[in-house]
């Protein structure tokens, strides 16, 4: 079960200032404790951004742990201030949010304070998973005790499963329970390729997927919320949010089917049209050299590319730098700008340009971007994107109005139009691929924006004939379907894929 371990100097103290009535100061400790778990239960069922990930933060409102904690001593004051003031506070903000802009505060526990799965002793045939004590296979029984974190995180499913409309709100993926308690198991070794809150995120959303799924019976249900850019995102912890490797843990044996460089692709496919209009003697391939060579050998101008960058003396593996490069040129196609040391979004928080995020060593961002590869790369798709921008001008005005495609300053933000855009060619086109699926497979496991996760592999000329139908129903030549084997996690063995 999720516990918040607290230092016993916190309670000492607060019955050295509230010495009466007896008991009055662990109470009112077990309360606060009890309301900072709520709010962290219901923080983590939305699920962590990359930015709280990457510092172990969580986002609870301040205002709501001072009210629903409790109240201490003659003059009723509230435990939560009074423990901020003693140097005692469990929580440590780090971002503090406003009503005003309707923003919550980002926290972090503090050395006073720690986040525990308690799990009792076991015999040698049983397991402990979340406090309750199971028979090892696991699937004998369906644990009571994680029916206090479904029902945080589903409290309305029962009635809207009642009335049939439970499928309006939620998608359900099926878990497997063993593969997902095996990885489990493996982060408990604290893998040395993760940093410790790494570790400890992906050990939330494994509990949390587990503990719904021992629940359910192997079900995991995602609160559906729609974008306005055109893609199904998800409430909390899902599918499309976990690390691949706990993805492949909670959804066992699969096949996942991508659009292969997605967004170059789609923009590629203006390609012909521009060079018709600009340049009617030249040719695709001569006006976009960079752009066809990163679709068709991609692998080859990723080493060219990482060659000049890294050289033989980087601290990062070869893996890990072809990593870097490929979120890299993946942002740069999302217009990424090449400069500037941090951005603020939308809720006003600082966060990194993309690039300095990417490449936190200053040297290898540098070399990145002197590198001619990449700036005949960002070079075409400049001149796609204002093709493309100029074009949604001139037919689809009306679209420039929408609020959600403007900056804060009213200016229509064309970076903003061509993710709505694409993001809705996306949606399209993955459609056309579910609903070009053989009658003999079932539907998807889970959908991840531009990919579709089966249980069964496609034959060679079902995923041949999908491949084609992309192409033909979107005049786009370039889509290419890719496709990867997910694997269960059988046992400790499997610690040897990831270090």
């Amino acid at each position: 079960m999720l516990e918040i371990k607290v230092d016993p100097r916190v309670l000492v103290a607060i019955k050295k200032a509230f010495p009466k009535p007896a008991g009055r100061a662990q109470r009112a400790l077990d309360n606060y404790v009890i309301a900072l778990k709520n709010l962290l239960i219901a923080s983590l069922s939305r699920g962590q951004s990359t930015y709280e990930s990457r510092f172990n933060l969580f986002s609870i409102s301040l205002q709501d742990l001072a009210n629903k904690g409790p109240q201490i001593g003659e003059k009723k004051i509230r435990l939560h201030a009074w423990l901020r003031d003693q140097n005692l506070a469990l929580i440590r903000t780090v971002e503090l949010g406003s009503p005003a802009t309707g923003t919550v505060s980002k926290a972090t526990f503090t050395d006073l304070a720690e986040l525990d799965w308690h799990e009792p002793e076991v015999a040698e045939d049983q397991v402990a998973v979340d406090g309750v004590v199971l028979d090892k296979t696991l699937l004998d029984e369906k644990p009571d005790s994680n029916a206090e974190i479904f029902n945080k995180l589903f409290h309305d499913y029962a009635d809207l499963a009642a009335a049939g409309t439970a499928h309006e709100v939620f998608d359900t993926t099926d878990v497997d329970i063993k593969s997902l308690t095996n990885y489990i198991t493996w982060l408990r070794k604290k893998p040395k390729h993760l940093k410790p809150n790494q570790v400890s995120s992906q050990l939330l959303q494994a509990r949390l997927i587990l503990a719904v799924a021992q629940h359910t019976g192997g079900k995991y249900h995602q609160r559906k919320k729609p974008s306005n850019f055109g893609r199904m995102y998800y409430h909390g912890t899902s599918v499309q949010n976990v690390s691949k490797e706990l993805r492949r843990a909670m959804l066992g044996n699969c096949w996942e089917y991508d659009i292969r460089s997605s967004v170059v692709t789609w923009k590629m496919g203006f390609a012909d049209e521009w060079v018709k209009i600009h340049r009617p003697k030249s040719t695709v391939h001569k006006e976009f050299v960079y752009t066809k060579w990163y679709l068709e050998k991609k692998d080859e101008l990723m080493l060219n590319v990482q060659h000049s960058v890294f050289g033989k003396h980087s601290g990062h593996s070869p893996e890990f730098q072809l990593i870097l490069l490929k979120k890299a040129f993946t942002a740069l196609s999302f217009g990424a700008r090449k400069t500037g040391n941090s951005w603020q979004n939308e809720n006003g928080e600082w966060i990194p340009s993309a690039l300095a995020d990417i490449f936190r060593i200053k040297e290898e961002r540098e070399l990145f971007i002197a590198d001619p590869i990449v700036n005949g790369f960002i070079k075409e798709q400049k001149v796609l994107d204002k093709y493309f921008f100029e074009g949604v001008k001139a037919i689809s005005p009306d679209l420039l109005t929408l609020p959600h495609l403007q900056t804060k300053k009213g200016r229509v933000s064309q970076p903003k139009v061509i993710a709505y855009l694409y993001q809705h060619q996306e949606t399209s086109v993955m459609d056309i691929v579910r609903d070009s699926l053989p009658a003999t497979h079932q539907p998807p496991l889970a959908n991840i924006h531009d990919a579709i996760i089966l249980k069964q592999r496609l034959s060679l000329d079902d995923r041949d004939a999908i491949q084609q139908r992309m192409r033909t129903q979107t005049r786009n030549p370039y889509w290419l379907l890719g496709q990867t084997e997910l694997k269960r996690w059988q046992s400790d063995l499997d610690w040897a894929d990831v270090l």
